[in-house]
This record gives C-alpha cells, structure tokens and sequence, in this order.
C-alpha cells in the first residue's frame, strides 16, 4: 500500500457532509463480524427474543388465510399494527419481569401515559400517511429492520411462487406458527382482531399478556419448537444450521463447565482459553465441539488483535490533537513511537525479542496475570473512545498484546487466516490479526522502534486513510478521523478501540427464553440437553 495521504477536496461551508463516528476506522471489524455471522447463523444482534420467530410465522400464516391480499403495502399494515399492539401490551405490563426486547415499547410507554379513557387508536401511529408518532421509523418496523432476513436464514420463512409477501416455509415455520397459536388458545384469534381494528382498550391490553415474550410455557409445543429451530433438530438441516447448533450446544457445555449463570463474556474467553475462569481446562467436549471452539478462538484472537490496533490509532490521534496547526505524517508517528518510550517499558531490541520476552499466561483469561490477554486486552479498552488523551500504558498494553498474540496464535496460524480470512473477506480491502501477524513476521528481527515506526505508519494512519477513502468513494459516508491539508494531518474526530458484539448475548436470552438457561445457569431442561449432546 503507498505511503501517499489522499488528496481531500476543499469542501466549501454550506456542504453538508455525512459525517460518520469512524465506524471500522482500519477495516479489520470485518473479519470478525464475517466470521461471528458464520458462528451464529439465524439470530442477530437485533433479534432480541425468540417468541418473535413464532409470533411473525401465526401472522403472516394467520394473514394469507384471513385477508390473502397480495399487495405489499397491505402485508406492511398488518406488521405494522401487529408490532404496535405488541408493544402496547409489553408497556402495559411494564412492572413485571421478563418483557424487555418488545420492539416499539418506548412509544408504547409514551401512548399510553398520555391516554385518558377510552379505546387507544393507533392507526395514526402504524399507518402509511398518519397524523400520529410513528411507533417505528423502518417502513416495515421491526420485522423488516431486524427479524427478516434472520426468518429467512434459518428457514422458517420460505419465497413464494406468486407475490412477495412472508409466508412461513411449510415445515418449520407451520411447526413455529403452530406452536405459538396453541401457546395463546383463543386469544390467537383477538390478538388479530385488535390489530386489525387497530383500536384497544387497556383492559383489552391487560387481558393479552399471554402473547408476549416471557410467555412461552416450559412443557410446550412451543418451546420445543423453538429448540428445534436453535438446535438444527429437523430434517435436512443447512451447514448454516449446524454451525448455530453447535455454538448453542457450546454454550450449554461450556456454562455447565463454568457453574454460573451464562454472559457473552465469560463464553468467548472460555472458548479462547479452553478453560473455566479459574484456569481449570474443559473437557470432554468431543471432536465436533471442541473443533467449534477453536473457530471461537480464531474469533477472538482476531479481536483482541484488532482492538490492540484500534487503540494505536487512538494514541496516533492523541498525538496529533496536540498539534493544533496540523503535523507532517513523519513527523506525528516519530513523536508518538517515541512517546511509548520502549526503555521505560523495559521492552528488548526487536520484536522477535520482545515476543518471547512476554511469555504467554497460564490462564489467558486471568486478571490476576499482568500479561495475560485479558488483563491486557482490558488495558487496551482504557483507550476509550473519548477525548481525553489515553495513558501510555494502554498503548503499551496495546503493543504487548500484539506480542502475547503473536506467541500464543503460533501453533495455529493456517486456522486463523482460514477463519478470518474466510469467504466473502477481500483481502485487499480488509485486514485481520492473520494479515497483521504476518506483516510482523517479516520484520521480528529489525529494531524495534523502526518496528513500530512501519506499524504505526503502514498499519494505523496510512490504513486509516485508505479505508475512509474506500468508504467516501463507494458509499459515499465521511469516516475521516484525520484530514490532510498541504502535507499536514490534523484531528477531525476521535475514535478508540472497542470489541465487537458476536450474537452470543442474544443467543443466551433466546436460552432463557425456552428455560434451558436460568439465573444460576442451567436449568434441568438445559442439563438434559447439555447431556445428550
């Protein structure tokens, strides 16, 4: 890549730029957003629980054989005010416990605080055209902004022949439809009616509360529908729904092995260490299983790495900001090479030195180590995103968990460029821990401050540049966080390091949604299950 700074047009006062926070400053989130979406096929990090998949299956099942009209704007409306009434009911049962992640219930808290007496009409607020507040912005609300291509993936909504409105896919998605209607009985049938009439009173709303998410019963038809979908439990499955199969039944092995109640944190570094927070190795996981961990591995390797190289650039920024008249590129990476003052680190002449100066932890996960990956990484975090200078030590940490990562990934390289540099990552366009590792490897014997120089240079301000540039010429979004002006950069916007979010919370809640997890871990119904896997 040239170490050239794009030319940046002049831009007169009156344009209005879209500007943007620096989303994936260095283009390395993509390989592990590629990757975590090939982990957990069929659930997002905005399908927040799993009654919906039944809920959107009776619907729009319910709507083909009651209404049947074809146009789409007709399909929308029923969404519409289905989504809204749901809402009203979840704001409506606002004290009581499990009915987070219902879709429009901010809106609904403000209907119905504004309400006298009287039915609540909430066409105005669903309708196309209508007076109202819109409950949901997305043309086809939550449906379309979260829970569609999610039905799709996993195979509960299939594509008709002859219009192009959702229908449930015969199989699964009657099997979900099913599961859901026998769940509410009759109130099926006045759920749809008030969303059609799309009027309701709050006795009305009261008297649905069944519907909503926390409802599904623990000996169900339902549930166990729902854990077929999750668990690839029917004919046929894709590879899609294998892979989510088998990071579901990880975590119910890995949350049995740690004995408390399950968090998205505690999986991903379980999977990466191969072991419980106290360091005690999981096993028995099987082939299968523990070959799926180690692609959770490469997940979070390629983080750790990525966040080390985010916090570099918040450190390139912090030294830039400095400058208030701009700085020469050269110029703001020597001081800020040399602001890491690698003799008071008591870091060695070269990488290579550095690397196996830095022994790997016993327990990756343990803060206890200083230079474990966690308790670095959570040093790296201190970066933050503020604009506040970072302390030096969050950039060192940066530059030995780059280290730390280079000895521990060593052994399984060909497994981490496979997994980050999988299908559908242009190389040329994104990097990764693999790419950056291997830029390391041809240089581990060089000085090291002329190391970090190249990194500091190649890797963070003159990658920075080029992604932004990518992003103004193709989608036309202005991510710069630095400008360059007659040979000088200056700080347009700060950014810092932060991990990505790989659906596992989600998928914990989709869980507890069907009692295979509770607040102490697994539930019995979770064991059984834990067990026959």
């Amino acid at each position: 890549m040239s170490a050239a700074l794009p030319q940046l047009a002049a831009l007169p006062e009156w344009t209005d730029l879209r500007q943007k926070s620096g989303l994936d400053p260095l283009g390395m989130q993509a390989a592990s957003i590629n990757l975590y979406q090939r982990l957990v096929p069929g659930i997002s990090n905005v399908t927040l629980r799993i009654r919906y998949y039944g809920f959107y299956a009776w619907l729009c099942r319910t709507y083909a054989e009651r209404i049947g009209d074809t146009g789409l704007e007709t399909s929308k409306q029923t969404v519409r005010r289905a989504e809204a009434l749901l809402a009203l009911v979840a704001a409506n049962a606002v004290n009581e416990d499990g009915n987070g992640g219902v879709a429009g219930v901010l809106w609904a808290g403000r209907r119905l605080g504004e309400h006298g007496e009287g039915l609540i009409d909430f066409r105005p607020d669903t309708d196309p055209g209508g007076a109202g507040t819109p409950y949901l912005k997305q043309a086809w609300g939550a449906y379309g902004a979260a829970y569609a291509s999610q039905l799709y993936e996993a195979g509960v909504f299939g594509e008709a022949d002859q219009h192009e409105i959702p229908v449930p896919a015969p199989g699964l998605g009657d099997v979900l439809a099913d599961g859901f209607a026998e769940a509410i009985g009759p109130l099926a049938d006045v759920f749809f009616a008030f969303a059609q009439e799309g009027r309701v009173s709050k006795t009305d709303l009261a008297a649905l509360r069944p519907v909503l998410p926390s409802g599904i019963g623990e000996s169900t038809a339902e549930r166990e529908a729902y854990q077929r979908l999750l668990f690839a439990a029917f004919e046929d499955p894709t590879p899609s729904d294998i892979a989510r199969q088998r990071s579901l039944r990880l975590a119910l092995r890995l949350t049995g092995a740690i004995d408390s109640e399950a968090s998205a944190d505690a999986l991903r570094w379980a999977c990466y260490a191969g072991a419980t927070p106290s360091g005690q190795p999981i096993a028995h996981l099987g082939d299968e299983l523990e070959a799926h961990r180690w692609r959770w591995w490469a997940y979070q390797a390629g983080d750790l790495g990525r966040i080390a190289f985010e916090a570099l650039l918040k450190w390139l920024l912090d030294t830039v900001e400095s400058h208030t008249t701009g700085i020469e590129p050269g110029r703001a990476v020597a001081e800020a090479v040399d602001a890491l003052d690698a003799a008071g680190a008591g870091w060695p002449r070269t990488w290579r030195q550095l690397v196996a100066a830095l022994p790997t932890a016993a327990n990756s996960q343990s803060r206890a180590e200083r230079r474990s990956e966690r308790a670095l990484s959570e040093a790296v975090l201190d970066a933050g995103r503020s604009e506040e200078r970072a302390d030096v030590a969050s950039a060192r940490a940066a530059i030995e968990l780059l280290a730390v990562l280079h000895q521990r990934c060593a052994p399984s390289r060909a497994l981490l460029a496979a997994e980050l540099g999988g299908e559908g990552i242009d190389g040329a366009a994104f990097r990764s821990l693999a790419s950056e590792l291997a830029f390391l490897d041809a240089r581990q014997d060089a000085p090291l401050d002329q190391t970090q120089v190249q990194l500091m240079r190649e890797r963070v301000l003159d990658r920075h540049l080029w992604v932004a540039m990518q992003k103004l010429r193709h989608q036309g979004d202005y991510t710069f966080l630095l400008e360059a002006d007659d040979g000088k950069i200056r700080v347009r916007a700060k950014d810092g390091p932060v991990l990505t979010n790989p659906r596992l919370g989600n998928a914990l809640t989709f869980l507890r949604d069907i009692h295979l997890l509770g607040p102490s871990g697994l539930t019995e119904l979770g064991r059984e299950l834990a067990a026959a896997t």
